[in-house]
């Protein structure tokens, strides 16, 4: 999911032009905002923005360490240093 950092958006609406869906990104107070239950994740927005103002999910600092977004990463788990079980980490399984 794309989210706009308002700082950087100078409100060109080149990525409003540039999206082949329809109301996935408006304009509010000449900034991009986009409507993520619309959009289609195809990156066109990514490609015309003349200030990189949008930016994957993964890069969303409000999401980090939550176990939402982040590539992949976390995915709602604890990241701690914990041993695992298993096969090769010296604990439980048959050898």
């Amino acid at each position: 999911m794309p989210w706009v950092k308002e700082n950087d958006c100078i409100g060109c609406g080149l990525c409003v032009q540039a999206c082949p869906v329809e109301n996935a990104i408006k304009m509010k107070d000449r900034k991009a905002v986009i409507d993520n239950s619309v959009c289609t994740r195809c990156g066109k927005c990514f490609d015309v923005c003349p200030k990189n103002a949008i930016h994957p999910n993964s890069e969303n600092p409000f999401l980090r360490g939550r176990g939402i977004g982040g590539g992949g990463r976390g995915r709602g788990r604890s990241m701690g240093r914990g041993f695992g079980r298993g096969i090769g980490r010296g604990r439980g399984g048959a050898i």
